[in-house]
């Protein structure tokens, strides 16, 4: 017996273009039959056009309300809707001038932060002054800090500069808060239940298991053999332990001094590869270096627009194709531009669909032959981009990579989100591969070279 799917009125109606159907279906929740309806009609009505850019604003698809706003400017949306997407797509000249039509805390606040990102902290200080004027009993105490922030930056407070270490401190605080190796070591008496408790924390921090067993076995001999009975004397043998371990996993971004000197960045999707990017390019633009960024994920639209958005950002250069090209042709043309018009660095972002082993593979050879078409020494780095919220699971996907092109290093992100901090033993551990940079914050500065001492105290405090 076959059953037919029957459209119901609304639906009818819906497609026909009538605004009070779509609003029902909206209404009940079929938000994605909406949508596809209104992008049918939206190049033509503009009634239905502001429909749509209401609706992904809503979704917080800001960068997809964009092409909208292009096209009708501000016949559609409110001024805070309109800023916001402007903000998302990096047009921050336009973004203030709506967010000031406005004029309420939330839009000045929202000035006071781009301005702080456009590196102007006088413009953003005076905005973020007479935001205070505004402020709600519960934003007070962050607007107070942003404040404090933007004084330190201009010199009016002295500010002591943040060491890799309290970065690293800060960024492991979700590890140390699920595992409480503090507490473990002080004041406790070592005997058969402390190594166990051990051996528990260091999974649970995901060091790995072999790894965990090995380490507390041999933590376990040497207390035997040096007669030691007190935590504190085990934690300092444990750090000497991880040090030893992960000495060999601590390597310097390699960029020689020259035109062309390719980044290549690998990694699944989701894993903070083009933030990564992102970041770099304004660190590197900062020390004086002409970047150029290439958007070889063309499987992603998503992906092209978050990399165009960063480029902004950092005042670095971009060469993009429209989804669905051929990658191979996009880092081509960005070579060339390169060799040409004296970029020093080229970073280069990829696809990372696991799901399609074979074609990956393929695709980042490919990539891999294009590059060495203008220079045999290139890339310096093919860097994989790893994220430590996933734990065990990003060693899985490492070897996958490791396939496809010789990995010369390995970028951890996410560890301030992460209650598994300890990966990156495990990631040294298994795959051998030097650990180049580590990311420990959202801010453009928290990402920092990967300093194996560091880490292993700011893991143990």
């Amino acid at each position: 017996m076959v059953f037919f799917w029957r459209k119901s009125d609304v639906e009818k109606k819906a497609e026909k273009g009538d605004k009070n159907a779509i609003l029902e279906l909206i209404k009940q929740g079929k938000k994605e039959k909406a949508e596809k309806i209104l992008k049918k009609y939206a190049s033509q009505r503009e009634d239905l056009a502001e429909l749509l850019f209401e609706l992904y604003v809503q979704e917080g698809k800001l960068v997809q309300a964009y092409p909208l706003l292009k096209k009708y400017g501000d016949k559609i949306g409110k001024a805070k809707e309109r800023a916001k997407v402007y903000q998302a797509v990096g047009e921050y000249q336009k973004a203030i001038e709506e967010f000031l039509k406005v004029g309420d805390f939330e839009s000045l606040y929202n000035v006071a932060k781009i301005y702080h990102q456009l590196e102007k902290p006088d413009k953003a200080l005076e905005y973020a002054q007479r935001a205070e004027k505004l402020v709600p009993y519960e934003k007070k105490e962050e607007l107070e800090n942003f404040i404090t922030q933007l004084k330190k930056e201009l010199g009016l407070i002295e500010e002591k500069k943040e060491s890799i270490l309290d970065k690293l401190r800060r960024g492991l605080q979700k590890t140390k808060e699920a595992v409480e190796f503090g507490v473990l070591f002080r004041g406790r008496k070592v005997d058969e239940e402390f190594f166990e408790e051990l051996e528990e924390m260091l999974v649970k921090a995901d060091v790995g298991v072999k790894t965990a067993v090995e380490l507390t076995e041999k933590l376990r001999k040497e207390a035997i053999r040096k007669n030691i009975k007190e935590g504190e004397k085990i934690k300092e043998l444990l750090k000497k332990e991880l040090k030893e371990l992960l000495k060999n996993c601590q390597g310097e971004l390699k960029i020689p001094e020259k035109v062309g000197a390719v980044l290549l960045f690998v990694g699944v999707n989701g894993s903070g590869k083009t933030t990564t990017i992102g970041k770099l390019a304004h660190q590197l633009k900062q020390k004086g270096k002409k970047v150029l960024l290439v958007a070889g994920d063309t499987f992603r639209a998503a992906a092209i627009e978050q990399l165009e958005v960063w480029a902004k950002r950092a005042g670095v250069d971009i060469v993009k194709k429209e989804e669905g090209s051929d990658p191979g042709a996009v880092v081509y043309e960005g070579m060339k531009k390169a060799k040409e018009e004296g970029y020093e660095v080229v970073l280069v972002d990829t696809a990372g669909r696991l799901h399609t082993k074979e074609p990956l593979i393929n695709e980042l050879r490919k990539i891999k032959k294009v590059i060495q078409k203008f220079d045999k020494e290139e890339p310096s780095e093919t860097l994989l981009v790893i994220d430590a919220t996933t734990g065990q699971n990003a060693i899985q996907q490492a070897k996958v990579f490791k396939e496809a092109v010789d990995i010369t290093g390995i970028v951890v992100t996410k560890l301030d989100g992460s209650a598994k901090g300890g990966a990156v033993v495990a990631i040294c551990r298994e795959l051998k591969i030097p650990i180049k940079l580590v990311g420990v914050g959202e801010g453009i500065d928290d990402l920092q070279p990967f300093d194996a001492d560091a880490y292993v105290e700011a893991l143990l405090e």
